[in-house]
């Protein structure tokens, strides 16, 4: 498991942070383990960090990955905040799939900066 999950109780912010190389299965069972281990804080506030990530999924993959958040009931009022490398984002092809499809998401390089996008109301 390539991935840690954390929350800030004063913020209400999640994180989950990816590292090294993630399988499909690794992401899907980090959205899973969001919602089941943080109910309490919906409409959730997550702060995905992927500048460490190596993308290993096939582009259909991201897609399918990217229309799954997108659909996934849990999310729906969930605001995401994916922070990245300035000149690269392993997570493009999925972030766009799930912003095309409805998912409130955008895009930074500063975790500042995606901190408080997040906390704006």
């Amino acid at each position: 498991m390539n991935y840690k999950i954390s929350w800030d109780q004063s913020s209400g912010i999640i994180s989950c942070i990816y590292q090294g190389t993630v399988s499909l299965e690794d992401k899907l069972q980090s959205v899973d383990e969001v919602c089941r281990e943080y109910p309490l804080c919906k409409p959730f506030r997550i702060l995905v960090n992927v500048c460490d990530l190596t993308m290993a999924l096939s582009l259909e993959q991201q897609r399918l990955f990217g229309e799954y958040l997108a659909s996934h009931p849990d999310l729906k009022t969930a605001k995401v905040a994916v922070l990245h490398k300035p000149d690269y984002n392993p997570n493009l092809m999925i972030d766009v799939t799930a912003f095309n499809n409805g998912y409130t998401l955008a895009e930074f390089n500063n975790i500042d900066d995606a901190n408080i996008w997040l906390l704006k109301n």
